[in-house]
């Protein structure tokens, strides 16, 4: 297994991929990975075996590079004992064929030039094997498709596809365990639930895994009222208390808010977006100001914030975008501690500047964890406030203080009492601290803004031609409205490639820019599935995300092409400037009492 070349790609600056000269088995890879998490290295955060690869993720501070780390996997793997492998599992899957189930069968079928009935025949004759899970929890990348089955992907992907919906692309195929965008040519659907959250095994299948799909017949359009009443999907939409003893109510929701921290770590193997917060710079820098772990989770507000009302004494701190919040009509400062006493109406308008607002409670929000983070992620429906974006009369806890944050929230909460206010702050603030961030000042109008962001080289960089180099990195790209926290849909220059083949899936992370059939960038976000099958053009660099996170549609995005070092100095940089900025404000807030 090891004789043969291994390949080493950069996936921007937190992450690499392995790939195997010749033929591994799912199973292997996925021993492989499994052995190389045993380890425990330090600055290995999680993996993901795919086809022929596998893809390594660097802990946030880890003080590595991915050329460095690369070169200490590939002088362990000949150390690797696999362990003996159980036999596969065999799989059966139901599937309607055609119709409104399989929008795309028609078409495919046309392209590989055979009928609907004998396209539907050769799909389900044969066995398919799991090679990886991802793109979405539960995602299988099946192989063994007969050749001739083979479509190309969508030029443009859908914005929904529905859960169950079975589909092709290249050489594989698929089911979607969740309603979620895709550019696969959907030919059939299945009832089965792939992905069941609520369940103590949330996953149907698992790597290595055999696979067998059944043609069942479907109802008739005249049989029901609806594309829906054939599928039963998984659908949160409780609400209410997630705690007995709330601090805030949700009076109105805003555009979209949702319960986030740093992310969910360690599951993307199964196909689980490691989700989290878009701006962490802004995030972690609002933890900080309330005395919180940096990883505590936060209110995310997108666009507009919303109204709240304070059912206890809470110290919060703002930071981000300049949602213009007010308590009782009165404006209260950003980047700082503030005091908001019982009874108090905290409201939100629309943004003044970027995009993404961040609300830090002292102790942090309290919402139970689902695989190891309380962060929300609404296609999955799973974390946060019962897996979706805040709705009115939702009712939020707050953890217990630190003791070194208590101090500064008893004065405050004095200084309030003693002025008959309802909210009270510090004199000092931490507005200028960061020089890049500083578009979201309050002065600045809303306008189109040009944001440039540092890019590195991506696995496929050298796939396209040099006239898309130069577009990438010399013309300007306007983000579109349908971008989310999924991906930032890009209109500028078409990016075409020399190498117009299929891509087999493999990992992928938050800043890879993916370039689908239609030449127009997508830049991946926090909610990013795990995998994609798009050629990979370039990563933008972790250290310039949070200027991309407060980006709004219409804002006009320049790319600069910078190495590995670069990229590397400006995250270790930026770290040693929150490690400073953290001991200020310890200091500055125990000078205030």
């Amino acid at each position: 297994m090891y004789d043969s070349a291994i390949t080493v790609s950069l996936l921007g600056d937190r992450a690499f991929t392995l790939r195997w000269g010749k033929s591994v088995s799912a199973a292997e890879l996925a021993a492989i990975a499994r052995a190389i998490d045993r380890w425990a290295i330090p600055w290995l955060q999680e993996s993901i075996a795919a086809y022929g690869t596998i893809t390594f993720y660097l802990r946030r501070h880890a003080d590595i590079t991915p050329e460095q780390a690369s070169v200490s996997i590939m002088g362990r793997l000949g150390h690797i004992q696999l362990q003996k492998l159980p036999p596969p599992r065999e799989v059966e899957i139901p599937v309607i064929y055609g119709d409104r189930h399989g929008p795309d069968l028609a078409d495919s079928a046309s392209r590989s030039g055979i009928t609907e009935r004998e396209f539907v025949r050769l799909h389900s004759e044969r066995a398919y094997f799991v090679n990886a899970m991802g793109f979405a929890p539960g995602f299988p990348y099946l192989s063994g498709m007969n050749e001739l089955l083979n479509q190309p992907r969508h030029a443009t992907p859908r914005l929904k596809v529905r859960e169950g919906s079975v589909g092709i692309a290249g050489n594989q195929t698929g089911v979607y365990p969740i309603d979620s965008p895709g550019g696969w040519q959907i030919i059939g659907r299945t009832e089965v639930s792939l992905f069941r959250p609520q369940d103590a095994e949330p996953f149907l299948l698992s790597q290595g895994d055999i696979v067998r799909f059944v043609s069942v017949p479907g109802k008739s359009t005249s049989e029901t009222n609806s594309d829906d009443e054939d599928f039963k999907t998984f659908d949160n939409i409780t609400n209410g208390s997630l705690s007995s003893d709330p601090a805030i109510q949700v009076l109105k929701p805003g555009l979209l808010t949702t319960v986030q921290d740093l992310g969910r770590v360690g599951w993307q193997a199964f196909g689980v977006s490691a989700s989290g917060v878009m701006d962490e710079l802004s995030m972690r820098k609002a933890n900080l100001l309330v005395g919180n772990d940096e990883n505590a989770a936060v209110l995310e507000m997108t666009m507009v914030g919303g109204s709240y009302s304070i059912e206890e004494d809470i110290l919060v701190a703002i930071c981000g975008a300049d949602l213009s919040a007010t308590v009782d009509e009165a404006g209260i400062p950003m980047n700082r501690p503030v005091f908001l006493r019982r009874g108090a109406k905290l409201n939100f308008g629309t943004a003044v500047s970027g995009c993404r607002a961040y609300l830090a409670v002292a102790g942090g929000i309290d919402v139970p964890f689902w695989l190891g983070s309380r962060s929300t992620d609404t296609r999955a429906q799973i974390g946060g406030t019962f897996g979706r974006a805040l709705l009115k009369g939702d009712k939020l806890g707050a953890l217990p203080a630190s003791r070194t944050i208590r101090p500064l929230l008893a004065y405050l909460s004095g200084r309030a009492k003693e002025s008959g206010k309802l909210w009270s702050s510090v004199h000092w603030s931490v507005a200028d601290w960061d020089a890049e961030n500083a578009y979201l000042s309050r002065s600045q109008p809303r306008r189109p803004r040009l944001i440039t962001l540092r890019i590195l080289a991506g696995a496929e960089w050298d796939k396209f031609a040099p006239e898309s180099h130069k577009s990438l990195t010399g013309e300007l790209y306007r983000m579109e409205v349908s971008s989310d926290r999924m991906g930032m849909r890009l209109r500028g220059e078409a990016l075409t490639r020399t190498d117009v083949g299929e891509l087999q899936s493999h990992g992928v992370t938050r800043g890879t820019i993916q370039v689908p059939p239609d030449g127009q960038p997508i830049i991946l976000a926090a909610g990013c599935q795990p995998t994609g099958g798009y050629p990979k053009i370039a990563n933008v660099v972790s250290v310039d995300l949070p200027l991309l996170a407060q980006a709004v549609p219409g804002d006009w995005l320049a790319f600069e092409l910078v190495d590995g070092r670069t990229a590397h100095e400006a995250l270790r940089a930026r770290e040693g400037d929150l490690a400073t900025l953290k001991a200020g404000i310890m200091a500055y807030s125990r000078m205030t009492t």
